[in-house]
């Protein structure tokens, strides 16, 4: 006798109560633009916090690439985490 999924999880192959696989997840459209905005503001935050150590500092354009860098690398964490979360 099957055992009927959880509410709210979608079934597995042959309705074994397994979470579904990458390729069986339904993506939504939106999806995407929550990607784009994560990566976006990543780099305006911390490219911003770079930006103003350099002005209060007196640097040219040292911070200002150190922060982008690191906020690339932490909104790609985050969509990674999120994205593999599921």
């Amino acid at each position: 006798m099957r055992r009927p999924a959880r509410p709210g999880r979608p079934a597995g192959p042959a309705g074994s109560g397994r979470a579904a696989g990458p390729a069986q997840r339904s993506q939504h459209p939106s999806e995407a633009w929550n990607i784009f905005g994560t990566l976006a503001a990543g780099l305006a935050f911390w490219g911003a916090v770079g930006f103003g150590v350099d002005r209060l500092l007196g640097f040219r354009a040292l911070f200002l690439p150190i922060g982008l860098a690191v906020g690339i690398g932490a909104a790609m964490y985050l969509v990674i985490y999120r994205l593999t979360r599921r």
